[in-house]
Parts: C-alpha cells; sequence; structure tokens
C-alpha cells in the first residue's frame, strides 16, 4: 500500500472512531436511539429518522453542563426493573440468534 493510501486510512479510522465514540454517548444517554429500528423508504423516513437523531445530538449537548435532577427521574420497583431487564435480555438474545442465523444462510 501507497504512502498516501496509509495516510489516508489512518485519518479515516480517526474520524470512524470519533464518530463510533459520538454514537455510543448518544445511546447510553437515549434510549429512543439505542433501540432505534425504523425501516426508510421514503424522504419523509429519513427527514424523521434525522430529526430524531438532531434532537438527541442537541439535548446531550444541553445537558453535557446540567445534571438531571434527583427528583425528575422516576422511581421504579425492584421487581418491575427485573422483569423489565430480563424480557430486554431475551429479545437481544432473540435478536442475536436471528442476525446469526441470517449470517450463517449467506455463506
Amino acid at each position: 500500500m501507497s504512502k498516501e493510501h496509509k495516510y489516508f486510512n489512518t485519518k479515516l479510522a480517526k474520524v470512524r472512531i470519533k464518530s463510533e465514540h459520538c454514537i455510543g454517548l448518544l445511546k447510553a444517554r437515549f434510549q429512543c436511539v439505542q433501540e432505534l429500528r425504523r425501516v426508510i423508504t421514503s424522504k419523509h423516513d429519513l427527514a424523521v429518522l434525522l430529526q430524531m437523531i438532531m434532537c438527541a445530538c442537541i439535548l446531550h449537548n444541553l445537558l453535557i453542563d446540567h445534571a438531571i435532577p434527583e427528583d425528575w427521574l422516576e422511581a421504579y420497583s425492584e421487581t418491575d426493573d427485573d422483569e423489565e431487564l430480563a424480557q430486554h435480555d431475551n429479545e437481544r438474545a432473540n435478536r442475536h440468534d436471528q442476525v446469526l442465523s441470517y449470517m450463517m444462510e449467506m455463506r
């Protein structure tokens, strides 16, 4: 590989890493972005998706210097949390299995 290609690949990798970190921060803070699954079939669908992500970015930037007050957070009972977490774990495991079987079929 030429020197120019190596330089370009290094710069591109750094940008990709930064963008992945930004996406990770948004997903960590906003569950609606983490669970975002939307089929884009039109320009309107794309516009809605971009608008949701832009809103998450703006809210994230506003919250960087301002912590969320404790009294704003909802109180959940532990049993509800445990049941909800178990349900999400099952759904993720099912999606994981579906993706794995799909990839194995594509092989």
